[in-house]
């Protein structure tokens, strides 16, 4: 399998986390769960295999996902087909980065996975078109890097605000931080829930809520012997049994249940080990 990412330069770094290209991915299991992880993402499909999202419950199949499709700010986690000889591009944007290429409010991407068809017309599909006939995964990341550039709208006085706001959650996802921040912006309460949801697809609360999760699982990956009451404490939660709880939301299963399912990567989990 070949599995090769990158951040991109400046100006698209400001709003984009990264570029991802692999091949030859052959999961032994044919559904994923995927955890939320506070992002809006672009995938390309370089390989021309339909993919489906499921039914949480019933695992049943419901959106298909060809060419290309925006998966905008998740809830919670999504259920998604793992394919044999996967071949895609896919484009993670920061929380706050999709709106000057999307322009359109995010909130209606939210728990959605839409054609980006839709949003950026036939131009998408001829990039696709272009990116078949790239040798290198970095010319790849060029040919996208180039494309998203023209594309790129100038930010207004609100999306400087959410900007402010998201890196302040993302380093401080504590439980006083959005009154202090709504304070500091100047707006009401419910403008800045508005703006909020508008350029990222969440509310302030809701956003905040995803990165003390991802906070979480993150801490999960660094440490052998976890200290599950340090975690709560340390990523933001009023103690372990609100840890626990909102795990369960957004994973559908508890911390030590998490431990022995986990994939190989962060935010995934695979849920058939047979086909």
């Amino acid at each position: 399998m070949i599995f090769h990412t990158s951040q991109p330069q400046s100006p698209l770094n400001q709003f984009i986390d990264s570029f991802t290209y692999y091949s030859g991915y052959n999961p032994e299991h044919s559904i994923e769960k995927l955890l939320p992880d506070a992002s809006i993402n672009l995938v390309i499909e370089l390989d021309a295999i339909p993919r489906y999202t499921f039914d949480n419950a019933t695992l049943t199949p419901q959106t298909k996902c060809i060419n290309a499709w925006i998966s905008g700010m998740q809830t919670s986690f999504i259920c998604y087909s793992a394919e044999k000889h996967s071949r895609m591009i896919v484009i993670r944007f920061k929380a706050n980065g999709s709106y000057p290429f999307l322009q359109l409010p995010l909130l209606e991407l939210t728990d959605t996975i839409i054609d980006a068809e839709f949003i950026f017309g036939k131009e998408i599909l001829e990039l696709r078109e272009r990116l078949l006939y790239q040798r290198t995964p970095d010319t790849m990341f060029a040919l996208v890097g180039q494309w998203l550039l023209q594309h790129l709208h100038q930010a207004t006085l609100a999306e400087t605000v959410v900007d402010y706001s998201i890196a302040t959650l993302n380093s401080f996802p504590s439980l006083t931080t959005i009154n202090k921040l709504t304070e500091k912006t100047g707006y009401s309460q419910k403008h800045f829930i508005q703006i909020f949801k508008k350029f990222v697809g969440l509310t302030p609360k809701k956003y905040q809520r995803v990165v003390r999760f991802n906070k979480a699982l993150q801490e999960i990956e660094k440490f052998k012997n976890i200290d599950w009451m340090s975690i709560s404490y340390d990523c933001g939660f009023y103690d372990q049994a609100h840890f626990i709880n909102e795990f369960k939301i957004f994973a559908d299963m508890n911390p030590s249940d998490y431990l022995q399912n986990r994939g190989k990567y962060p935010n995934y989990i695979p849920i058939f080990s047979e086909r």
